[in-house]
């Protein structure tokens, strides 16, 4: 006969055993092949850290990578606590914004930029260039909103104003304004030429229609109720700590060379000197990114609230460049049959809408070696992703 004694004991035992596989569960593996893919550039001096996640649109993350250092100096492996610059990700919110505001009847995606500022009605257009002339012309059809998030508006990558007084420094009706002072390259949606402008010129048509700073409308429409706690144009000195380093290799190859984010104005943290970069200025965390997939991965919906409609995920998920067929659409890159975007030292978010894989990859480095990793990453998340 068993003693009370023993019972209790076999039931913690029990106890510790249903915890323990508990645990080994919720904590998602990390997957051999991810790791084979990325050590050669850790290896190499490429990459110094690398977070990786494959998930479901149901929110299960069936992989996760931790791999190399956030601070190569310190020692200090990388993790999820860490803070990134997300740089061209950013890009993802004014299209989202504008989409919002279409699906609320108060724009439309061929509403021509004018008729929210008018000031740029004097636009002109480079018809002749050479070293001796320009000439220049009036626009043979407007430039609309779905120019400027598609990158076919004919407009520089960036304003002179920003040329001059760096990509943060003025605010978004500065740098909107000033954009006439530069002609427009070609007619609108003739070409497709990658830049930032045009998300600028978006994000103050969002403040003119809400009636609000778009770090707000960001804030009450997508960071607050989505849960996206540290993502900001603004992270202060303690998420500054947790900033993950930017690094390549040195002159040698036989080591890591930090770098910095020579894009914004410093102090990171200042709120009066510097203002939202819509093309490239947000801060954020593998946490928070992967919130806004999943809302991605699900039609514009998530825990119950719908942030989009299902025509307006319909809109982000199409090429939307015209006659020049480029894989974009309005804040979005298409690859592979993803949809998503990346900043400019290899973060990125890519969700499949057909097999509703949300993939995230989360790295600073500054050597050009991010694309081709991030490239090999989504590769093998795609083939390792559960059919």
């Amino acid at each position: 006969m068993r003693s009370k004694l023993t019972d209790v004991a076999l039931g913690l035992v029990l106890i510790v055993l249903t915890a323990s596989t508990f645990a080994a569960e919720s904590d998602p593996p990390a997957s051999s092949e991810v790791t084979a893919a990325m050590q050669p550039y850790l290896d190499h001096y490429k990459l110094a850290g690398v977070i990786g996640i494959i998930a479901d649109r149901n929110g299960k993350v069936h992989y996760k990578n931790l791999l190399g250092y956030a601070d190569v100096e310190a020692k200090k492996p990388i993790s999820e606590d860490n803070i990134f610059w997300i740089a061209s990700m950013t890009k993802m919110f004014a299209g989202a914004s504008i989409m919002m505001l279409v699906d609320e009847g108060k724009v439309s995606l061929d509403d021509p930029v004018t008729k929210f500022i008018p000031q740029l009605n004097k636009w002109t257009v480079v018809e002749e260039k050479d070293q001796s002339h320009v000439l220049l012309k009036p626009p043979v059809r407007p430039v609309t909103i779905r120019h400027v998030l598609s990158h076919t508006s004919g407009l520089a990558g960036t304003s002179e104003l920003q040329q001059v007084t760096g990509a943060d420094s003025t605010s978004l009706k500065a740098r909107a304004l000033s954009s006439v002072t530069g002609p427009l390259q070609w007619q609108p949606g003739d070409k497709y030429a990658y830049g930032n402008q045009g998300m600028n010129i978006a994000a103050r048509i969002v403040e003119i229609v809400s009636r609000m700073p778009y770090e707000e409308f960001l804030q009450k429409r997508f960071f607050d109720p989505l849960g996206m706690t540290e993502t900001t144009f603004w992270p202060s000195e303690a998420q500054i700590a947790r900033l993950a380093g930017a690094y390549g290799p040195n002159r040698e190859k036989n080591g890591y060379a930090r770098g910095s984010i020579g894009f914004l104005t410093k102090p990171l943290n200042d709120r009066v000197h510097r203002f939202p970069e819509a093309g490239g200025g947000l801060f954020s965390t593998t946490h928070d990114i992967f919130r806004y997939g999943l809302m991605l991965a699900n039609e514009g919906k998530l825990d119950g609230k719908r942030y989009l409609s299902h025509a307006a995920i319909d809109e982000l998920r199409k090429e939307q460049t015209g006659k020049t067929k480029v894989n974009y659409s309005l804040g979005y890159h298409l690859r592979s049959g993803m949809f998503g975007h990346d900043g400019a030292y290899g973060t990125d978010l890519s969700v499949n809408p057909m097999t509703g894989m949300v993939a995230i990859f989360m790295v600073q480095c500054t050597s050009g070696d991010q694309w081709a990793a991030r490239d090999l990453f989504l590769k093998t998340a795609t083939q390792i992703f559960p059919k």
